[in-house]
């Protein structure tokens, strides 16, 4: 007899964007998901006979599609990517029999061995995605290691990712500066600032101040 294997999970970023989410369930563990997905700009559709307060506050918003109706396969087929986040373990069995059917990607909350993927856990700066996994082994113990992230990068760090990205486009711009070590050493003075402290006691004008200080040491 072949023996199940134990689910591993490759890390990947994918363009949400190009895959609208069907979720399966209306309550709580739904409305956690439902959020998650939003942080992403997904376009999230949910069925359910019935829903909780916030998301039905959600769908007046015009943030979320939902389908008052119970779960059928019909209701599959538009997607590529489907979340189960039902108590009803059968409900869940019956939408990964018809996932696995149409080639769905699937996951079911808190079902490991039903999902064909798993979230992980973020830690979001605007373009800074931070993001932990225990194969879905230990999620309690993410969460500690989440608290820590988060007092490790505060918010600060959504405008040094900015910043980062508009002095790489300056460098890569310029003429002057097609050497790799040239480049590297630009770079390097870049990593060598403490941006944390300029965004937190000095005026942000400041932080423009430093970077076209940087790409004149290289004109």
């Amino acid at each position: 007899m072949r023996q199940h294997k134990v689910p591993f999970f490759f890390p990947i970023l994918i363009n949400i964007d190009k895959f609208p989410c069907l979720v399966v369930g209306g309550g709580k563990v739904a409305y956690r998901k439902v959020l998650s997905l939003k942080e992403f700009k997904a376009d999230v559709t949910l069925i359910s006979p019935k829903y909780c307060k916030p998301l039905v506050e959600l769908a007046k918003e015009g943030k979320i599609n939902i389908i008052n109706k119970s779960y059928s396969k019909e209701y599959i087929k538009d997607f590529k990517i489907v979340f189960s986040a039902t108590n009803n373990p059968k409900i869940n069995k019956t939408v990964h029999k018809d996932c696995q059917s149409e080639g769905i990607l699937l996951n079911v909350v808190d079902n490991l061995p039903l999902c064909d993927f798993i979230l992980p856990a973020n830690v979001k700066r605007g373009s800074l995605t931070i993001s932990i996994s225990s194969q879905g082994k230990a999620p309690f113990y993410l969460k500690e290691i989440k608290k820590k992230l988060i007092q490790l990068f505060p918010l600060y760090y959504a405008d040094i990712i900015e910043l980062a990205d508009n002095f790489r486009k300056q460098l890569l711009s310029n003429p002057k500066i097609r050497s790799p070590k040239l480049k590297e050493k630009a770079f390097k003075k870049f990593l060598e600032i403490d941006w944390g402290y300029i965004l937190t006691e000095e005026n942000k004008k400041n932080l423009h101040m430093h970077l076209q200080k940087i790409l004149q040491e290289f004109n």
